[in-house]
């Protein structure tokens, strides 16, 4: 696509290619100055895989494929987690990886060939825009702005039509300004502590959390603190903080830290885990484990309750 495209070219390219191929041929825009970012060395693959599980929870039904979604150069874990997902779903067999930050991948006709995305650390506040939009011209703009209306209404009609949805770590500090999006996936980003902390499993006999055999454990990370709409009454958390081992952080009244939940969203499901900045965690067994089993559910392979914890 040109770079500049004056109003009649936009009309034109409107009428012969309908809305959704003129949606499609939105540039996604150039990068801006790149923030520099590790990526993991052939070592830290290689404890990737060590980690990973060499069988999944549950096969899957059929052959499973998932969006891992974000944009790799924004945030330090990102490449990381991008890597990780993809080892593990090639070494478990549950699920192939398609990494990618093309937003197009996010409207309805690309989007429907995936069982699950990943919304891989999207801690932008408006990620599905071009980076340079402001450089844009306005016909430009109004066809990028459209284009993220469309991707957002595409988001929501996947996972609530029976698809599923994984939020990494910062997946929830993107699109405050989306209520829809923070209803959805559970939670919105309201702080952080970063240290080692006690992990206490809520739920043992959950299948999401059968990796840790009912035993807490201690991890060193950045720890999302979530704030509305998150609620015990909209999702079923099922690891938290363990404040009879560790000192309260202090960040929330209730005293209500929650590492993980799930959710259902109308016909499909979430799973949400704070855990993954530190580069570290994605060589974990513990958080492997438990982010395989997530997916698996969020894919709809592994049956599990995600009624609310609290009525």
């Amino acid at each position: 696509m040109a770079r500049r495209m004056n109003r009649h070219s936009f009309l034109r390219n409107a009428a012969i290619a309908g809305i959704a191929g003129l949606l499609a041929a939105v540039s996604p825009g150039a990068r801006p100055a790149e923030r520099k970012v590790a990526v993991p060395t052939k070592e830290q693959i290689q404890k990737m895989e060590d980690a990973s599980p060499d069988k999944a929870p549950v096969a899957p039904a059929s052959p499973r494929k998932v969006l891992v979604w974000g944009h790799l150069w924004t945030h330090d874990p990102n490449p990381f987690a991008a890597k990780a997902m993809e080892v593990l779903g090639k070494k478990s067999g549950a699920f192939q990886a398609v990494v990618s930050e093309d937003p197009n991948l996010l409207l309805p006709e690309s989007l429907k060939q995936f069982d699950a995305i990943v919304m891989n650390n999207i801690h932008e506040p408006e990620p599905f825009l071009p980076a340079d939009l402001g450089k844009l011209s306005k016909e430009e703009q109004d066809a990028a702005r459209l284009r993220d209306k469309a991707i957002k209404k595409s988001i929501l009609d996947f996972v609530a039509g029976g698809k599923g949805v994984v939020g990494i770590h910062a997946a929830t500090a993107a699109c405050q300004k989306w209520p829809e999006y923070g209803e959805m996936i559970g939670g919105y980003y309201g702080g952080h502590i970063a240290q080692e902390v006690t992990i206490r499993i809520e739920e043992p006999n959950h299948p999401v959390n059968a990796c840790f055999k009912g035993e807490g454990f201690k991890i060193r990370d950045e720890i999302y603190i979530s704030k509305e709409p998150y609620s015990r009454k909209a999702v079923r958390v099922l690891l938290s903080l363990d404040l009879s081992r560790m000192a309260d952080p202090g960040k929330r009244p209730d005293k209500d830290y929650a590492i993980s939940w799930v959710r259902q969203y109308h016909k499909g499901r979430v799973f949400y885990c704070t855990l993954g900045h530190a580069s570290e965690t994605y060589w974990n067994p513990l958080f492997l484990r438990h982010v395989l089993a997530g997916i698996q559910f969020a894919i709809g392979d592994l049956p599990a309750d995600a009624a609310p914890n609290a009525k």
